[in-house]
Formats: structure tokens, C-alpha cells, sequence
């Protein structure tokens, strides 16, 4: 690694004056001032762009499924839709975090951000033509994007002191809760703009993810700067790497899921945020289906996702706060608690009732934002520095994945036996998840020594 210098660093250190000079971090190389400043501005751009990526995700999630099940003419693979959002997902996430190893978060994001405002028109083209192929090569595309914007978490974390990562990382995630919010509130208007330029209803909503990605793109490109892992120290030189090191991204991969799952305290995290991700896609991708065969039109299955998605991003800074406060592994016992909750409301919402799907999906999302919030601190804090960056996409890698299964089940589960048993599962994983939550948290720490 190398660390960032600093012009005005080297100056302070010089400076024969009385007045006295700023700490400096033996790290980074910068004055502990310059790098709070540096965290500050990096938050900031970091939270503009959540909220213009999670916008255009949630605005084009809305619809997605009911895409699908127009264009085939039927449910059962209507999860297919959210499958390949997560594929993308799963497939970008480690290729994303090997190329902001070595090339920095800024370029990495803004790579994510450009792949789903692609995805955005392709789909969009798709959804009007009728066409499952490149509709759901369109809807992979937006997935790569969201691998990107999810790796954004942890560039919060990047310049964060330790006591206070958990909030940092909830900074990023409760800034998607405008996007998360308005998006899926942006699916009727979104709708009507579409008709008015000759799509159908269903299709509209993509046209405004197209121009949210690309906004949110130019936001990164032009505001990160300097790019927080760069001035961590955190890029990978490639000069310092033993040919045996060099063959590329898969030896990254497996060398990143390998230190993930070699640590007690990073399995924890790595299943923490697999089973967070699961258990909320699962259960949200077919709650549209599930509200339409009960009555229920595009605005209230909007109403109900803006809920659950206030619940996964709006109270994100309470988890960080109790994950910095508590532990990281006892938030995520309340997460997985949650997350029980919330499957067991579900499971009761047989006709899909208002009084338990607003509560029911809001849990879930808060379920998940504990979840996610407390295993991503854990999981950064439980693994040498140098492998940071490797194990962060190696476990979004993982999560996706479980992610995917879960969404292309769920239409399965859901035709077949019902939405009461789609929530079941939920509370299996969620249960599971709680019981090794609590064992680890009477496990004492192994603590990592430096590299």
C-alpha cells in the first residue's frame, strides 16, 4: 500500500511557528484536520449519489415484476426479475472491489453507475418490445450498477475511526431513504410521463432510472475527489504483488472469500449480510404480485414499498449507533429478531391486509438495515487491512448470491404453496441467523493482528 501525502501535511511539519501542529495520522500521512475534512466531503458526495442510485432502483423495482409476469403471462417466474438484478449484482461485486483495489472507489463507483443507466435504456427497450431476453439483460446490467453503489458503504468506512464506522456506513445507507422513499412514490408519474410519450404504463418508470443513474454517476466523477481509499492507502500496488498474486480477479476472489470465511467473527458478518438480503428480497419481490391478486393497484403496492424501504434506510443511523454503542454482534441479534417479526406478520397477511403488510414490510426493512449496517463494521474490522477491500466483495459476492436464489424461488414458493410459506422461510433463516448471532456473542473476540 501507499499511503496519500499531502502538500499541506509536509508544510505543518516544517512550520517553525508557535502555533501547534496537527497530529498526524502515521497511516495516511495527513494531518487528523485534513482527513476529517477529507471524510466529510467524501460523505457528502457519497450521500448525494445514494440518493439519485437508490431512486432509480426502487422506481424500476416497482414495476419489474409485473414486467415479467406480462410478458410471459404468468407468476411463477416473475421472480426471475429480481434474480437477475442480484445476478448483476453478484457477478460485479468482487470485479468491482478488485478494480477499486488498484484504481480507487471513484472510478469503480462511476463504472457501476454508467453499467445501470445502460441497463436502464436496454431494459426500458425491452419492457416496451415485450421481450424477456434483453429486458432481463438490461435488469443484470442495473444489477452490476447496484454491485457498484452497494460497495459505497464501505468507502464511508474507508477514513472512518473505528468508533465510529458503524455510523459512518449508516450515513451512506439512510441517505438512500429519499431516493428509496420517493422512487417507488415516482412510479405513477413516472407512468403517466411514459404514456405520454407512447409507452406503456409499466415502462415509464425506467425511463427516469436511466436519468437518475447517469446524474448519479456525474455526481461521483466530479465530487469524489481525492478518492477516500486513495488517500487511505488502500490501492493495491501492483509492483509490490509476487507474480504468483498477479493471475487476476479470480485468485482475488478466492482469496477474498477464503479470508472471509476463515475468520470466526467475519463468517459471522458474511452471514449476517447473506441472510439479511435473502430474507428481505424474498419476501419484497413478491408482495406486489401477492397485493395485486388481492385488489390491490400500482399505488398502495407503491405505499407499500416506500414503508419498507423507509423502514431499511431511514432508521439506519439508530443501528449504526447501537452497533457502535453495543457491538456489532449484538446488533445483529436485533436485526435477526427483526427480521422474525416481520416474516411471522407476513405470513399472517393471508389477504394481504393493510394493517399487517405497512408493519410487516417495515420491519423487514429495518430487520435488514441492522443487519446489514452492524455485518459490514464487523466483517471490515475482522479481517487484515490488507485484505479489506478483497473480503468486502467476496462477501457482497456471497450475499448476492443467496440474494439470487431467494428471488428466484420466491415466484416458485409463491405460486406453488402461497405467500404464508414464501414468509416461513424467512423466519427459518431469520431463526438461524439469530441463533448464531447469540453463540457468537458469548464467544469471546478473536482480535486480528495488524499486517
Amino acid at each position: 500500500m501507499r499511503p496519500y501525502t499531502s502538500s499541506v501535511s509536509n508544510e505543518r511539519s516544517t512550520d517553525s511557528s508557535p502555533v501547534a501542529a496537527t497530529p498526524v495520522d502515521p497511516e495516511t500521512g495527513l494531518g487528523s484536520d485534513d482527513v476529517n475534512r477529507i471524510q466529510r466531503h467524501s460523505l457528502g458526495v457519497l450521500f448525494v449519489s445514494s440518493i439519485l442510485g437508490r431512486a432509480a432502483m426502487s422506481v424500476s423495482f416497482v414495476v419489474s415484476a409485473l414486467i415479467m409476469q406480462e410478458i410471459l403471462g404468468s407468476a411463477t417466474w416473475a421472480g426471475a426479475s429480481t434474480a437477475a438484478l442480484t445476478v448483476g449484482t453478484a457477478l460485479s461485486a468482487s470485479a468491482l472491489a478488485s478494480y477499486m483495489s488498484r484504481r480507487g472507489r471513484r472510478p469503480g463507483l462511476v463504472l457501476g453507475y454508467v453499467a445501470a443507466a445502460v441497463g436502464g435504456a436496454v431494459a426500458l427497450w425491452g419492457a416496451h418490445r415485450l421481450a424477456v431476453v434483453p429486458f432481463l439483460i438490461g435488469l443484470v446490467l442495473i444489477g452490476v450498477g447496484q454491485g457498484g453503489t452497494n460497495l459505497a458503504r464501505y468507502a464511508a468506512a474507508d477514513l472512518a475511526k473505528p468508533s465510529k464506522r458503524s455510523k459512518a456506513i449508516s450515513y451512506v445507507v439512510f441517505a438512500s431513504t429519499v431516493g428509496a422513499v420517493t422512487g417507488p412514490a415516482l412510479a405513477g408519474v413516472a407512468g403517466d410521463v411514459g404514456q405520454r410519450v407512447g409507452f406503456d404504463e409499466l415502462v415509464g418508470p425506467f425511463g427516469f432510472a436511466v436519468v437518475f443513474f447517469a446524474v448519479g454517476g456525474l455526481v461521483v466523477w466530479l465530487g469524489l475527489r481525492p478518492d477516500p481509499l486513495v488517500v487511505a492507502g488502500g490501492l493495491r500496488e501492483r509492483n509490490d504483488e509476487s507474480p504468483v498474486d498477479r493471475p487476476g480477479q479470480r485468485n482475488e476472489l478466492v482469496a477474498g472469500i477464503r479470508v472471509a470465511l476463515s475468520v470466526p467473527a467475519a463468517r459471522l458478518a458474511v452471514a449476517g449480510l447473506m441472510v439479511s438480503q435473502a430474507v428481505m428480497v424474498m419476501v419484497m419481490a413478491m408482495t406486489p404480485l401477492h397485493m395485486e391478486e388481492h385488489g390491490h393497484g400500482v399505488g398502495a403496492v407503491g405505499w407499500i414499498l416506500s414503508t419498507h424501504t423507509a423502514g431499511m434506510y431511514a432508521f439506519a443511523p439508530i443501528a449504526g449507533w447501537v452497533s457502535d454503542r453495543y457491538g456489532r454482534v449484538p446488533a445483529i441479534v436485533v436485526g435477526a429478531g427483526l427480521l422474525i417479526v416481520a416474516t411471522v406478520l407476513t405470513a399472517l397477511a393471508g389477504e394481504a391486509p393493510a394493517l399487517l403488510m405497512f408493519p410487516g414490510l417495515y420491519l423487514l426493512g429495518l430487520g435488514w438495515s441492522f443487519g446489514m449496517v452492524a455485518s459490514s463494521a464487523l466483517l471490515t474490522e475482522s479481517v487484515p487491512a490488507d485484505k479489506q477491500v478483497s473480503a468486502q466483495g467476496a462477501a457482497d459476492l456471497l450475499s448476492s448470491f443467496a440474494s439470487g436464489a431467494g428471488a428466484l424461488g420466491s415466484g416458485l414458493v409463491f405460486t406453488m404453496a402461497g405467500f404464508h410459506i414464501l414468509s416461513s422461510v424467512g423466519i427459518v433463516a431469520s431463526g438461524m441467523l439469530l441463533a448464531a448471532a447469540f453463540v457468537r456473542n458469548r464467544t469471546p473476540p478473536v482480535v486480528v493482528a495488524p499486517t
